[in-house]
């Protein structure tokens, strides 16, 4: 596999960001590959899978691109008061990679993943483009963060409320209310997964029993660990075989 880092210009942002990017180098393998854009968490950046997992190896010998975007503290979300994360993701690095490398620039072609807040934004970006990635997977994702009760203290505080708002319970950032309004014909393949020690295993337990209420077929599982890279390490495995199955590769 070949790694790089691709410095850009995003206009969503603003500023001047980067993302990291695995491909294949074996010109053994058929073109045009598909595309796994995996997140981040809160605390980390673009360079963090790269260097706490091994991500290359896992994925060496299919035809499909890892992108790791940098989403900064944004929760991959258009804040009401400050930057445009979303739009950086969907319409700037989405857009060069379509551009500029030999990719399936198509739904079927692209899938999205992610831990913690990247879970979240995974699953919140492949709700709301679901015309743009095939399957979705999150990893210990914080899905119930923007779906607290009204009047319940917000985690983060004033940074958080800078971006949902004072009330982002049923709102367009909402994965919850999101999934309700979709055609669910139109819903990418989900696969949520989450350590039983993890202090989110009760917000994707919710989701897991939202998404059956309202009969929506998804791959929901729990494995012993907590919110750390051991764990991440060992089920993104898992999350790349779902991909593959639901893009058709081969390796």
């Amino acid at each position: 596999m070949a790694f790089a880092t691709i410095n850009y210009f995003s206009r969503s942002l603003q500023k001047a960001s980067s993302f990291n990017i695995v491909f294949p180098d074996d010109p053994g393998i058929p073109r045009p590959w598909a595309v796994f854009y995996l997140l981040h968490g809160l605390s980390d950046d673009h360079t963090i899978w790269m260097r706490r997992t091994s991500i290359e190896r896992y994925v060496a010998g299919l035809p499909l691109v890892v992108v790791m975007p940098d989403g900064g503290r944004g929760w991959y979300t258009n804040a009401l008061e400050g930057y445009h994360h979303e739009d950086d993701l969907i319409k700037d690095v989405v857009g060069l990679v379509d551009r500029t490398f030999p990719v399936r620039a198509e739904r079927a072609g692209r899938c999205i993943g992610g831990l913690s807040m990247g879970g979240y934004g995974a699953v919140k970006l492949g709700l709301k483009h679901h015309d743009m990635f095939a399957s979705v997977n999150s990893h210990s994702g914080a899905l119930a963060f923007a779906h607290l009760e009204p009047g319940k203290a917000p985690p983060f505080g004033g940074e958080f409320t800078r971006i949902f708002g004072k009330e982002s319970r049923g709102g367009p950032e909402d994965p919850f209310a999101i999934v309700e309004r979709v055609d669910h014909g139109k819903l990418p393949a989900l696969r949520i997964d989450c350590g039983t020690e993890d202090f989110l295993i009760a917000s994707n337990r919710d989701f897991h029993k939202h998404l059956d209420s309202l009969h929506i077929a998804h791959e929901y599982e729990e494995f012993p660990g907590t919110h750390e890279w051991g764990y991440w390490d060992k089920h993104v495995v898992e999350a790349i075989a779902f991909h593959a199955r639901n893009l058709g590769l081969k390796q």
